[in-house]
């Protein structure tokens, strides 16, 4: 998480600063290094946390700043994408470099609404997939969509983690591959009426733990970026009292989460199929199969 130091609120768990480690500094968080170790932290959160930090390092921490500040869009900006595909992780980088929001439709396997949605916009099931409604720009393939991103909505000049294509893609890979997601098809979670909304960054090892569950369970949230140098950071300081992330909004449930923690258990508990709708979700497949 990273955070400023301010009053504790309910549903909110904040620790003492301190100061920051290079690789902290990188991943554009200010994680205290020995906090994964705490008592009440389970071994393998320690090592999830450890992973997702070591694939945040394995892009330089792209992501994790705002580097260029261009036009505005005009409507919204919708991603079609996975959370662990090397490619959509360039355009959600580029989308932080750019301090843009965006729409995710995640699109796991097994999940249905989303993929007719994307075969109707371009034919296939290919991920990622960017829809710029306010220019009427439907656009495939992440080289194209990071170099689109930059012309309209930056200065132009594709920053060096995304311009070296082969080698960010590469990286890419090599960080999807330290993340190691179960990518099995999966029984989709109740669809909300809204749109769930998360403040968050891509370099942010804490946020990325709340992606991927929100793509798991295939649900559509507003990504509210906000990497460092955004200015729309103070904004949110002077409205939550501090600059901490991950955040989750839920307008379904007017539930306000900051914890990875905490958000991770409330998605699981709101929208997680149970175990017994599972199974009777199965058993009428194989019958009508």
């Amino acid at each position: 998480m990273d955070q400023v130091p301010c009053h504790v609120s309910q549903r909110v768990t904040l620790h003492a600063p301190c100061s920051e480690s290079g690789a902290m500094k990188i991943a554009g968080t200010s994680l205290k290094p020995l906090e994964i170790w705490r008592a009440d932290v389970h071994a393998d959160d320690a090592i999830d946390f450890g992973r997702s930090l070591a694939a945040t390092l394995l892009r330089a921490g792209s992501g994790g700043l705002v580097t260029q500040l261009g036009p505005r869009p005009k409507g919204r900006l919708v991603l079609y994408e996975r959370e662990t595909c090397p490619y959509s992780r360039l355009v959600r980088e580029a989308l932080s470099h750019l301090d843009l929001d965006v729409l995710i439709k995640p699109c796991p396997p097994g999940e249905w609404r989303h993929h007719g949605e994307l075969r109707a916009l371009s034919g296939d099931d290919k991920v990622p997939l960017l829809v710029d409604e306010g220019a009427g720009v439907v656009l495939s393939e992440s080289q194209h969509i990071v170099r689109y991103l930059f012309e309209r909505y930056g200065k132009g000049r594709v920053p060096w983690p995304l311009r070296a294509h082969k080698l960010a893609e590469a990286s890419s890979k090599l960080a999807s591959r330290v993340r190691a997601r179960d990518d099995k098809a999966r029984v989709a979670a109740p669809y909300p009426a809204r749109p769930l909304e998360l403040w968050s960054y891509e370099a942010s090892p804490y946020s990325r733990l709340v992606r991927e569950r929100l793509g798991e369970l295939a649900l559509p949230y507003v990504c509210h970026n906000l990497a460092r140098r955004s200015p729309r950071r103070p904004i949110f300081v002077a409205k939550y009292g501090r600059a901490q992330f991950p955040l989750l909004i839920d307008p379904n449930t007017n539930v306000r989460l900051f914890e990875s923690a905490d958000i991770l258990r409330y998605l699981n508990d709101e929208y997680a199929p149970k175990p017994q709708l599972v199974a009777t979700i199965r058993r009428f497949v194989v019958v009508s199969g």
